[in-house]
């Protein structure tokens, strides 16, 4: 990569200077980036040299991956190719030494901060739900614990798997993860649910 810039004259509006790059300089930074994700753990700061080994081991069966850190707590991950984007955004919820890792694909214009994660759509695996709860209403109601849920897996949906149901749930990007929490039956006992 040849690394001379070129000067642009900037133009000066009300006595503030204004920097106006041309169409084709957004269209080239936004290809550049259109296959990348944005991250961010919920509730712990993980080091950059964990989370770089770790994901790249995770991630690099479905092609090269960059692990790029910025210091307000966010990460970018460059892939070559989309299809390798898209298989880790449907592939989660995905984890680092215990703290969840919350992704949204890139897009051109967003902010790259923390708290542009407000809310984040995050799949989570609920294991030991009760037999009678294996609905869509019932997996609604179990999962209001963690969020507001948005859908379910084709394998949960089915019922072909019973030992997890794969959901996906708009959670607050700022709230903690729980790794349990409980659910009362209708006869009154309490079940562990383990996310």
């Amino acid at each position: 990569m040849d690394e001379r810039l070129t000067f642009h004259e900037p133009k000066l509006v009300d006595e503030v200077c204004v920097v106006e790059p041309p169409d084709e300089v957004f269209k080239l930074g936004a290809k550049e980036w259109s296959n990348a994700i944005v991250g961010c753990f919920v509730g712990k700061r993980i080091l950059f040299k964990i989370v770089k080994e770790h994901l790249e081991k995770k991630w690099r069966t479905w092609g090269a991956i960059s692990v790029i850190t910025r210091d307000n707590g966010t990460f970018l991950f460059k892939f070559d190719n989309s299809a390798a984007r898209d298989l880790v955004l449907s592939n989660g919820p995905w984890e680092v030494r215990g703290a969840y890792l919350a992704l949204r694909g890139w897009e051109e214009g967003m902010s790259l901060s923390k708290d542009s994660f407000s809310s984040i759509p995050v799949w989570v695996k609920l294991a030991n739900v009760s037999s009678e709860l294996w609905t869509k209403s019932g997996l609604s109601y179990v999962a209001n614990a963690l969020g507001v849920p948005l859908c379910m897996d084709a394998a949960t949906t089915a019922g072909n798997r019973l030992s997890f149901a794969r959901v996906c749930i708009e959670m607050k990007a700022s709230g903690n993860f729980p790794t349990s929490y409980k659910v009362r039956r209708r006869n009154g006992t309490l079940v562990d649910v383990m996310v």
